[in-house]
């Protein structure tokens, strides 16, 4: 047996084949989920996964075999736990990456040689270049040319003290951030630019005077069981707000009453109202026009 085939039978010997089971409640413990998935078949461990000491509503079970945890995913898949109905899949297996390979770094190229090939031959073979530089390389390739005739040309006069200064508060001006207009230089303690204006707030509408906005849903419920919870009130419509493309839901919704005197009665009498083991948040909805809707509906957001 090869050390690779080797390594993986005891990888699977302690890590298991684990199924994932999904939509668990908040209050389901490892115990109760332990408990379920080991019948008929033993489980070698169940976990459920946490953010600090709350549960995510997800966790693993891990079995023997691949062909165990496959079994399991067919035999518990939509049953109920916690009074919450469970979606159960077998796990996929991690996958490791190499490490990314290193990139090599280009040699840089000494100093000297690049000083030397840059100012080598005449005036035709140096290569153009800008700012202080371009004016130095200019001086150098006239003294090169004119090397021997005296008076023939002359070199460009160095800029005197005072355009030397204008120069410099052109360039603080221009890494501080501030525009200064053609050649004249910014002066100096000027004016700073000014601030952007501020966005304006986001303008909202008034209360609703029939809708409520109920929030902490189970990410299982549909329009039919919102619509369900308000059973004994008198309900006109009922709607679960889901994301785009996936449509999946948000966890909150909208529910729209006959009148303001249902309305009220609905704030009044479903305080500590709860579905799946979740403590659902009741509010006055806000009207608000969404522009970039495209049916030009009103759509409703919970008042804070």
């Amino acid at each position: 047996m090869s050390d690779t085939t080797a390594a993986t039978q005891v990888h699977v010997e302690e890590d298991g084949h684990k199924v994932f089971v999904g939509n668990l409640s908040f209050q389901t413990t490892e115990a109760e989920l332990f408990e379920l998935f080991s019948k008929p078949t033993p489980v070698l461990r169940a976990n459920i996964i946490t953010h600090g000491t709350r549960s995510r509503g997800y966790g693993f079970v891990a079995y023997e075999t691949l062909a165990q945890a496959q079994q399991a995913a067919v035999t518990y898949n939509k049953t109920e736990l916690g009074g919450r109905e469970i979606n159960v899949e077998v796990a996929k297996p991690k996958v490791e990456r190499a490490p990314a390979a290193p990139k090599a770094k280009t040699p840089k190229q000494p100093k000297s040689e690049a000083k030397e090939a840059t100012e080598a031959g005449d005036a035709g073979d140096v290569k153009p270049r800008t700012g202080r530089n371009r004016s130095r390389a200019s001086r150098k390739t006239i003294r090169n040319k004119n090397e021997g005739e005296e008076g023939t040309a002359e070199e460009p006069a160095s800029p005197t003290g005072e355009a030397k200064d204008g120069a410099r508060r052109k360039r603080s001006n221009r890494r501080s951030g501030r525009k200064v207009n053609g050649d004249a230089a910014a002066t100096e303690g000027g004016a700073a630019a000014a601030p952007a204006a501020p966005s304006a707030p986001r303008q909202v509408g008034p209360p609703s005077k029939t809708t409520v906005f109920v929030a902490n849903l189970p990410f299982a419920m549909e329009d039919a069981g919102l619509k369900e919870l308000f059973a004994q009130f008198k309900v006109a419509s009922a709607h679960v707000v889901r994301r785009r493309g996936s449509g999946r839901s948000k966890g909150f919704g909208f529910v729209e009453l006959v009148d303001e005197a249902e309305q009220q009665n609905v704030l009044e009498k479903m305080k500590d109202a709860q579905a799946d083991g979740r403590e659902l948040v009741i509010k006055v909805a806000l009207s608000e026009e969404q522009s970039g809707d495209r049916d030009g509906e009103i759509k409703a957001e919970a008042s804070a």
